[in-house]
């Protein structure tokens, strides 16, 4: 007696369905699903999405890169030759290490021409730096800047990423920024520059001609001191390690959404066109905080005091929480926060008394997330950690008691 067979309901599905299931996946991932069966042979080919990282870590030994399979550069040449005829290239991630110039020109070219509306490039070098651009890191090298000789040969931004009228989502890391002359990117909402080289201060001009940019992420840019976005649209803005910083304008009634980290912010740093119109904060201090007086900080508790209408609160500070813990609750106690996320170590009974004060006088809170931080050094620790996380006992102080 023949067993009955299961239907194949995901295969059963129209070729729009599951082209949207593997436009989901990385690129080598959906296309495994070619072998699958006959009915499977042409939806990989349709999917209008190429999403590739390099598996090469860039140290000087290649004899495990020899045992690759195929070559990366070959493999994304491949994706993008191989779609199915009238297929747009809509999403172009990579992630690749040291490509030649003459084939990243074309993979831009293919996507921009095909009428792209996202494109994630991140670069790699054989001489990556392994300085810190936060001088708060426990890095030996860390500082504000990152290190001259090794990103002066970052690649050069291709003028065809601004010139392309349907992109509305752009990443790029470890570049160094070039435009073309009258760049207006009309169409762009999400942009995001992570360790971004800017050795003609353009990046101004690039913001002010992005008119419809809702949300903007800077990340460990050393050469931004001073910027102001004019979109209308902005929503989120978040700035991580920008230390050179000095000025910042957000000129949008619409901002929702403010993320800062790096060190202690002066008075001056943000210049928010609506501060009540902010409603999620989250302010992530790199430096040790033990040996600051109460003044220095009040520029963190003074720009969550002007959030008058701030319902989220994210707030990292190192190494305890409860350093201070008076001036925040000072500061969010008028507040109507209904989610609270605090960062840091809890070392002792008197830190744990200091935060009991602090939720006390958060009367609306329905929702609390304690993130605890191991105040010991660990070998292994990302870029604004301080060296200086130690088991130092709080100061006992009016502010500490709240």
């Amino acid at each position: 007696m023949k067993r009955p067979r299961h239907a194949d309901r995901l295969s059963a599905l129209p070729d729009k369905a599951l082209e949207c299931v593997l436009s989901s996946l990385a690129s080598d991932e959906a296309t495994r699903t070619s072998v699958l069966s006959r009915r499977w042979r042409r939806v990989c080919a349709a999917v209008p999405v190429v999403d590739l990282a390099d598996p090469k870590e860039g140290n000087r030994d290649t004899s495990s890169e020899k045992l690759l399979p195929v070559c990366f550069n070959q493999k994304v040449t491949g994706a993008i030759l191989g779609k199915a005829p009238g297929t747009p290239l809509l999403t172009l991630r990579l992630d690749a290490f040291h490509p030649p110039h003459d084939l990243l020109d074309q993979w831009i070219l293919t996507a921009t021409c095909s009428g792209a509306a996202d494109i994630d490039l991140k670069l790699r070098y054989w001489h990556d730096s392994e300085s810190s651009p936060c001088p708060f890191g426990s890095s030996k090298k860390a500082s504000a800047d990152l290190d001259q000789n090794e990103t002066g040969s970052y690649v050069k931004t291709q003028h065809r990423l601004f010139r392309c009228s349907t992109l509305r989502r752009l990443r790029l890391t470890n570049w160094t920024l070039d435009l073309p002359q009258g760049v207006l990117v009309s169409s762009l909402e999400t942009l995001c520059l992570s360790r971004i080289v800017d050795p003609n201060g353009l990046l101004p001009q690039f913001l002010s001609n992005c008119p419809r940019l809702a949300d903007l992420t800077l990340q460990e840019c050393p050469g931004i001191k001073e910027i102001s976005v004019e979109s209308a649209h902005l929503r989120s803005f978040t700035m991580i390690c920008c230390h050179h910083a000095n000025r910042i304008k957000l000129h949008s009634s619409c901002l929702r959404s403010l993320h800062y980290k790096g060190g202690l912010p002066t008075d001056t740093l943000f210049e928010v066109e609506n501060y009540e119109g902010v409603l999620a904060l989250t302010i992530e201090i790199c430096e040790d905080l033990s040996e600051r007086e109460s003044t220095e900080v009040a520029t963190v508790t003074a720009l969550i005091s002007r959030c008058t209408k701030l319902t989220y609160l994210h707030l990292s500070l190192r190494p305890s929480m409860a350093y201070h813990c008076g001036l925040l609750a000072d500061a969010v106690r008028r507040l109507p926060l209904r989610q609270l996320d605090l960062q840091g170590c809890l070392l002792n009974d008197h830190t744990v008394r200091s935060i009991a004060v602090l939720l006390r006088d958060t009367e609306n809170l329905e929702v609390l997330s304690l993130f605890l931080i191991d105040p010991k050094p660990q070998k292994k620790r990302s870029f604004c950690m301080s060296d200086d996380e130690s088991d130092t006992e709080p100061k006992d102080n009016a502010d500490d008691r709240g």
